[in-house]
């Protein structure tokens, strides 16, 4: 009869408590030392799994359950919360937000038809970037050296996964970019020992968005971009260490020139089967060589012309060609068609016009005070031979939504005048552009006015804006506290913005005294205004969404690779088997 009770009692006892206690993983990722969990009053010793990667793992018999980290003598000044059903991430030591779900950009067009996405710009969480090299001093003291690169080992640690690269490249980004105290960086190489890339993409750029306290600018503008429907660079955010070191908060992006971009934007992601011409325009109104700025305007056949020294070849052949040469054979047979095309002699533009189009409206709208309206460079021109088609592929918009220059002239000069800002030696004569405004006079206006209705809506970009302004607000904040590691900065050294100036940028929309500088609404309020008023458009209330949101693929913890974050909770064996016992022993 004692033995029956004692089977009647474990059968109650034992599935009571597999429902009620279970073995839940914590995991965190912790650059330098090891972490701790706090968790129902007690410590547990972390252990490491795959740096930068900690675990542990503790019987939780009621949820929610809050708990927190520590690492050495510093604990995270918030407390953590599990409930029953979450997914067991990968959480970042110091950051209350793992993963964030914002509001969606309603589509102004139809996505780029050709277009194939990374999974490596889910926006929703902040990733990182963890550097080794043994070279990092040569690599600054090469500074000026546009191809130098130096070996490193990387590694990328996001919520889901981590993954190691251990032949990658470091390189120094940008070109004016070089001098200023935080400098941006592209990583190259980013293949691991099975030849698999990092989510499709090898080359990824840092870029250290010095210039823009919000840190959205630049994701902003390529959300717009995603929104009309044209080729665009994806962008997302991470922070990023390089020898243990944390070198700050930096917006993560394509390279446009690497053959993985191209083909997944032009081509679905198939390799091409021949090698598509690819330029890089640039501005340059001094250089010594005469002026020089990427108008798209021709100037003759004659390839050493100081106008076309400016275009830099950067096809995938670019190693074994002669600049010139390309010039030559590819540019300016393409500049001489635009020409013939503005003095109508051809009856179409060589160049995709309705990409180009919105790209123009782009800049205008969003005051792009270093691209090719204003600046003439800061631009690609790639053909996909397959199509025999040619693309502009605009890019750099970290200078733009009220930064960069005299931002009143940008919001306020109207589309008739437009660009305000003509330097010296610099003319206002855009080929392409003004000849496609003056062949289809209505198509910027018919633009515009469907931007305002769905993705510049201020109902639409505010809410985004707000959300991801709380998703990267901490990591912003502990970037403007971190010492800047260009070793001899020549540029921008006063340039330093504070807690306020995110504050400020990401979320005010009110304008400030400074007539370099203007939060991102209070700009955008100003420039739809004014627009709205020139071309006699309507902005409603609300935006229109017919065609659907923009969304970005998302990376989760099932099937994207092993190693992402998996397993919620398991029964504890151990804890079952001593309650075995001591119920068989009464």
């Amino acid at each position: 009869m004692r033995f029956n009770k004692t089977i009647n009692l474990l059968l109650l006892t034992v599935p009571a408590y597999l429902i009620n206690a279970e073995k839940v993983k914590f995991k965190v990722i912790a650059v330098n030392g090891t972490p701790v969990l706090n968790i129902n009053g007690a410590q547990q010793q972390m252990t490491a799994a795959e740096y930068p990667l900690y675990e542990a793992e503790v019987d939780v018999d009621s949820f929610p359950v809050t708990y927190k980290y520590s690492i050495d003598n510093e604990t995270e000044p918030f407390d953590r919360k599990r409930e029953k059903d979450d997914e067991s991430l990968n959480e970042f030591f110091g950051r209350e937000i793992t993963v964030m779900e914002h509001p969606l950009l309603p589509r102004a067009y139809k996505a780029f038809e050709f277009a194939k996405f990374s999974k490596l710009f889910d926006d929703r969480f902040i990733g990182n970037f963890i550097v080794k090299t043994d070279n990092l001093q040569d690599l600054y003291q090469n500074i000026n050296d546009l191809e130098y690169k130096v070996k490193a080992e990387v590694i990328y640690a996001s919520p889901y996964t981590i993954k190691t690269f251990k032949n990658a490249e470091l390189a120094i980004s940008g070109q004016s970019t070089r001098f200023v105290p935080k400098l941006s960086f592209k990583i190259k190489g980013l293949k691991d020992e099975n030849n698999k890339e990092l989510y499709g993409r090898s080359t990824v750029k840092l870029r250290a968005e010095h210039m823009d306290p919000s840190f959205l600018r630049d994701k902003l503008y390529g959300d717009i971009l995603n929104s009309l429907g044209v080729p665009a660079v994806q962008n997302s955010f991470s922070r990023l260490f390089i020898n243990g070191e944390p070198l700050g908060f930096y917006g993560l992006s394509d390279s446009i020139s690497s053959d993985r971009y191209l083909r997944d934007t032009f081509n679905k992601g198939e390799k091409y089967s021949q090698v598509n011409p690819l330029f890089k325009a640039d501005f340059c109104p001094t250089c010594e060589g005469g002026v020089a700025y990427g108008d798209l305007g021709y100037y003759g056949d004659d390839p050493n012309t100081p106008m076309y020294s400016i275009y830099t070849y950067k096809g995938e052949d670019s190693d074994t060609v002669d600049n010139n040469a390309k010039i030559a054979e590819q540019l300016i047979p393409l500049l001489k068609e635009i020409d013939n095309y503005k003095n109508n002699q051809a009856n179409e533009l060589p160049i995709d016009a309705d990409s180009f189009s919105k790209y123009m409206v782009t800049e205008f709208l969003a005051g792009g005070i270093d691209n090719y309206w204003n600046k003439p460079g800061n631009y690609y021109l790639f053909k996909d031979s397959n199509k025999n088609k040619w693309y502009f592929h605009d890019s750099d918009f970290h200078f733009t939504f009220g930064v960069g220059g005299n931002t009143n002239e940008m919001m306020n000069t109207p589309l008739a005048q437009y660009p305000p800002l003509t330097e010296e030696n610099v003319t206002k004569e855009r080929a392409p552009l003004d000849a496609l405004r003056a062949h289809q006079a209505d198509k910027f206006t018919e633009i515009i006015d469907r931007l305002v209705k769905t993705s510049l809506n201020p109902s639409a970009y505010n809410p985004r804006l707000d959300s991801l302004a709380k998703l990267v607000k901490d990591d912003a904040y502990w970037d403007f506290t971190l010492p800047k590691t260009n070793p001899s900065p020549s540029a921008d050294v006063d340039l330093v913005y504070t807690n306020e100036d995110f504050d400020s940028h990401a979320l005010s929309d009110q304008a400030n005294a400074n007539v370099e500088t203007m939060p991102i609404r209070a700009f955008l309020n100003g420039r739809l205004s004014n627009v709205a008023k020139e071309l006699s458009i309507q902005i409603p209330n609300s935006f229109e969404n017919d065609l659907g949101l923009v969304e970005n693929p998302k990376v989760s913890g099932n099937g994207d690779d092993e190693s992402a974050a998996k397993g919620k909770y398991t029964c504890s064996i151990y804890s079952v088997i001593v309650i075995l016992f001591a119920t068989l022993m009464f």
